[in-house]
């Protein structure tokens, strides 16, 4: 079924009237998908927790890799495509959250989805977005550099930034297909705390703020959110609101 399909946004629709305590959403939750959250993913490894038959069939004959996290997943997603408007109706969720998922869509793409969010939240509703730390990865640049290791700070930083990976994707013509086809896995653009904040305040949220780990106005966010994206300059976090 294609993720845009009237049946699709129809799906995802009743998902949210029919669980109305089920309103918080957890955008690219890759394989921590905690319960109590509506968690949406839309790659392949999220589209195969609904069709396990298939993927282990593909894992015997070597189509795909049987130890890939994906065969991990204890919780199946919506699946849906970041780069396509949200399958949610206008004012139906209270909380939206995104660790992690910006930074791998292209700039109009993250602008887009940022005025999706605001559509589908309530009046009321919180957008809470951690992405990669750009200032942090440039001052380690810069640290590295006047500390005397030059000839590694640039590969270290080109590594951060991962944007591209060093050697083309390695794997059989399917796996190689399907990362080029989808382009998904690399960073296409990257953020600190004043540029995210501007394209929030841009968007339509209000009463934006960089945020601390686990502090927010979204209740239960510590089941959510991992520490390691946060923490030790890993990424910066973010909070808007929708006000109307």
């Amino acid at each position: 079924m294609h993720p845009q399909s009237d049946t699709y946004k129809m799906s995802a629709e009743k998902v949210v009237s029919s669980n109305p305590n089920l309103d918080r959403v957890n955008l690219g939750c890759g394989p921590f998908a905690p319960p109590g959250w509506l968690n949406v993913d839309g790659s392949w490894n999220g589209w195969f927790t609904h069709h396990k038959h298939l993927r282990r069939a593909l894992e015997l004959v070597g189509v795909i890799n049987a130890s890939n996290q994906g065969a991990d997943w204890q919780v199946s997603p919506l699946v849906h495509y970041l780069s396509k408007p949200l399958p949610f109706p206008d004012n139906s969720v209270s909380a939206i959250y995104a660790s992690h998922v910006l930074e791998h869509l292209y700039r109009n793409q993250a602008m887009a989805l940022l005025s999706e969010c605001k559509r589908v939240l309530k009046p009321g509703g919180v957008l809470r977005l951690v992405v990669p730390d750009l200032h942090a990865l440039v001052v380690e640049y810069l640290n590295s550099k006047n500390n005397g290791s030059s000839k590694s700070a640039a590969d270290n930083l080109n590594e951060k930034l991962a944007f591209r990976p060093p050697a083309p994707r390695a794997g059989n013509g399917f796996v190689r297909f399907y990362h080029l086809w989808m382009d998904f896995h690399s960073h296409k653009w990257m953020y600190d705390s004043e540029s995210l904040s501007s394209y929030l305040e841009g968007a339509g949220f209000h009463q934006v703020a960089q945020m601390e780990l686990h502090k927010s106005a979204i209740p239960g966010i510590e089941e959510v959110e991992q520490p390691h994206r946060i923490l030790d300059g890993a990424g910066i976090c973010l909070e808007g609101k929708k006000i109307a």
